[in-house]
């Protein structure tokens, strides 16, 4: 049975178009259950229906005409309990409608399940047959099984075909994703190339064969080079007869083989790359039919060579593409680096297919003040590149080929954004002090945007938290002692004589380096902060050092350790640091070396619940409010799947922070709170109301923070986080906080999605 359900779930991926996978499922699917009808419905939710999309077994004509109401029939019961139904006589059911118009009537035993896709019925799968009989648990099984395999595949071929037609009818399509950075985005996509495989390949097709060929021909040429220069390089360590794969190789790529069946797919007016898909996956799946073992392994050799051919043709299309003036990057996992290569002044937004609005990467948008949306998954994504985009990062929309209405709207929308940040603008050197008379330091989260952030060191506080990591993730080696105490003088001496708290490196989790690869199954429960930083004390003696000698004549340096979860950590960093201090003294006598406060990030759960002890061995503590929340929710804020389940706003959440502020009060030990939440206007009044007097927030946040707590009084803050404390969902929370702000006049900061 399990190369039954394979054997399906790979023809299905390699059919052309959305209505061929569908026929191709349907009657393989009857064929394997040996039963006379096989169905499948899919939901169209502009019209609150499914409509008939394939069928073996019912009346053809009724394909894409047949409509059945969401609330309607057997089918319309399945979507609504998301769970199969099994029955032997289906027209005793009281659900059972009758449609004359889809020849059903000689079937009695019935047999649905319904195909969902992160939480989205999609559509229902529906088996039939003449004889009354209930489907046995095994074939039940195997439909689920089968339904849960192809969802995603089903869902990609559905946007796929959705953008064709809309292509081809000149619509506009959207997606909707994860909000991140807000804002609106207007632009041209540029597709950062995805890890190539054949499935992200649109069959397309091209009049000029003879400039197809050439592509082709050029990409197995650069391809016969690879594979030399492989074979030369593994000449001196791997037995001569073992090299023997490479003639293999060079072979299949000869004329007689591969270039005869790709020089016959281009002559039936295919391009290059969608020849070479059809070529390879018609071949992978031959010599998957093999019953010899040694033969059917050949496929992951034709496999490996295809995509070789298939990185050439698409590097050579993509070599002579130049940013857009207003770039949209879509990429499958944003990195630095990807942002880094966009000239400046040309991005406009950003979409993430993978990673989540509370990423890392997230951060770094938001950093930079760039709208960007996460968690659109299954996108085609080389199927997007040059088209012209919108992207509403306030609904967390993207819209693919935007109606020239639509364009204006946005335009508009976009112009209204910037009036409301020029209000904004026009008190950042105004105090932050609420209207009865409570001052709020806030300060910056930075290290990410370092020249943009400098410049505006007027505007804050200083410096909540400073990302020591970014910095090393931009090099190619681990920096010297010197070139950090450099760079650290030229940040501490920025922001004087305003703090800096500079957080000692914290890597680990989605933050790598690439001279320092670290391969873990769960990166972010691992070796990660403190805990690298101990194991390695060269490392953090070096790091310790040099902020040390940054801040001599300056004073204005604090110092921050990251992932702490108990007091063996502290305590090691603490005789650490006092070996860096000693040892500084001891080698520069007539220098007076200052002893900058050292504190710890409260992100682990165990920290929270260890206040007494921190007051007795440190200066201060930071919440760390995004890997607080992710721990306390157990939540991986990378992960797409699960992007929705991450809300600072969760009760839960609320009342750790609460409890970590009147704490910190009691053992007067200083805090502050340096996580995302800080920067959120809801949350800041949120965190005021508990006690929090010091916010660490990105750039592109403070200003409207300022803006609106100017607006306010502390008690009415107070008010609203008693209601807020005694909620049971974060969707309550958000509810009580967005009506406190339209109460109070703030109802400008919201968008009304459209």
């Amino acid at each position: 049975m399990l190369a039954t359900l394979r054997s399906i779930a790979e023809s299905v991926s390699r059919q052309a178009n959305l209505d061929s996978a569908l026929v191709c499922f349907v009657q393989m699917v009857k064929d394997a259950m040996k039963t006379q009808c096989c169905s499948i419905y899919f939901a169209d939710y502009s019209q609150d229906n499914f409509v008939l999309m394939a069928t073996e077994g019912l009346n053809p004509d009724a394909v894409g005409k047949f409509r059945i109401g969401f609330t309607e029939g057997l089918v319309g019961l399945v979507a609504q309990r998301e769970e199969p139904i099994n029955i032997a006589f289906a027209k005793s059911h009281p659900r059972f409608k009758l449609s004359p118009e889809v020849n059903e009537e000689g079937y009695n035993a019935f047999l649905s399940v319904p195909v969902v896709h992160q939480k989205k019925v999609l559509g229902v799968i529906v088996v039939q047959q003449k004889m009354a009989r209930v489907f046995s648990q095994d074939e039940e099984s195997f439909l689920i099984t089968l339904s849960a395999q192809l969802a995603s595949q089903l869902a990609h071929a559905e946007i796929k075909e959705i953008l064709r037609q809309d292509e081809s009818s000149h619509q506009t399509s959207v997606l909707k994703g994860v909000s991140s950075a807000p804002g609106i985005g207007i632009g041209q996509a540029f597709v950062v190339l995805p890890k190539l495989d054949f499935k992200s390949i649109e069959l397309l097709k091209d009049s000029d064969v003879t400039e197809q060929r050439r592509l082709f021909t050029q990409a197995v040429a650069a391809t016969r080079k690879e594979f030399n220069t492989l074979s030369m390089t593994l000449s001196d360590s791997i037995p001569h007869e073992a090299l023997a794969v490479f003639d293999v190789y060079q072979q299949l790529l000869d004329a007689k083989s591969l270039g005869h069946n790709v020089e016959m797919q281009l002559q039936e007016g295919w391009c290059a790359k969608s020849a070479l898909k059809i070529v390879i996956e018609r071949l992978i799946s031959q010599f998957n039919a093999m019953q010899d073992p040694y033969i059917k392994e050949r496929a992951v050799d034709v496999k490996d060579i295809g995509l070789r051919v298939l990185h050439h043709l698409v590097n050579t299309e993509h070599a002579v593409k130049n940013y857009p003036a207003s770039t949209i990057l879509i990429a499958n996992t944003l990195t630095p680096a990807m942002l880094a290569e966009v000239p400046k002044g040309h991005l406009t937004g950003v979409v993430s297919v993978n990673g989540s609005a509370n990423s890392h990467a997230s951060i770094l948008t938001r950093a930079m003040g760039i709208p960007a949306i996460w968690g659109i998954e299954d996108l085609p994504l080389l199927q997007f590149n040059g088209k012209p985009m919108i992207l509403d990062a306030f609904a967390g929309r993207l819209y693919i080929s935007p109606s020239q209405m639509l364009m204006d709207e946005y335009t508009e929308l976009q112009h209204q954004d910037n009036l409301l940040n020029n209000r904004f603008l026009a008190e950042q050197d105004s105090e932050s002090i609420t209207l009865d008379g409570e001052h709020v330091s806030l300060l910056l989260n930075a290290g990410l945007e370092l020249n943009t952030e400098q410049s505006s060191a007027h505007i804050c506080d200083g410096v909540g938290l400073y990302r020591t990591e970014a910095w090393f993730m931009q090099k190619g080696q681990f920096p010297s002692q010197s070139e950090q105490e450099n760079w650290y003088r030229e940040v501490l001496t920025s922001y004087h004589p305003n703090p800096v708290v500079m957080r000692t490196l914290d890597i680990g989790g989605d933050k790598v380096l690439d001279y320092f690869n670290i391969t873990e199954e769960n990166p972010f429960l691992g070796w990660r902060g403190i805990r690298i930083s101990l194991d390695h004390p060269e490392l953090f003696l070096d790091q310790l050092k040099a902020m040390l000698k940054a801040n001599i004549g300056l004073g204005n340096l604090k110092i921050m350790l990251p992932m702490i979860s108990g007091t063996e950590e502290v305590d090691e960093s603490l005789a650490l640091f006092e070996q860096a201090y000693f040892e500084l003294s001891e080698k520069y006598p007539e220098q007076t070396i200052e002893r900058p406060d050292i504190g710890i990030m409260l992100e682990v759960p165990s920290s929270v619940f260890m206040l007494p002890e921190w007051s007795k061995k440190v200066d201060f503590c930071s919440v760390g409010s995004n890997d607080l929340t992710q721990y306390l929710l157990a939540v991986d804020r990378a992960n797409a799947r699960v992007a929705e389940l991450f809300n600072p706003y969760h009760p839960g959440v609320l009342r750790v922070l609460n409890k970590v502020a009147h704490e910190c009060e009691q053992y007067e030990l200083p805090f502050s709170l340096c996580g995302e939440l800080g920067g959120d206007p809801e949350g800041a009044i949120l965190l005021i109301a508990m006690g929090y007097r010091r916010l660490s927030m990105n750039l592109s946040s403070l200003n409207k923070v300022k803006w609106v707590l100017r607006r306010l009084n502390v008690s009415d803050m107070e008010q609203l986080l008693s209601e807020c404390l005694a909620q049971s969902t974060a969707k309550q929370v958000l509810r009580l906080t967005r009506s406190f702000m339209l109460e109070h006049k703030l109802g400008d900061l919201f968008y009304t999605p459209k």
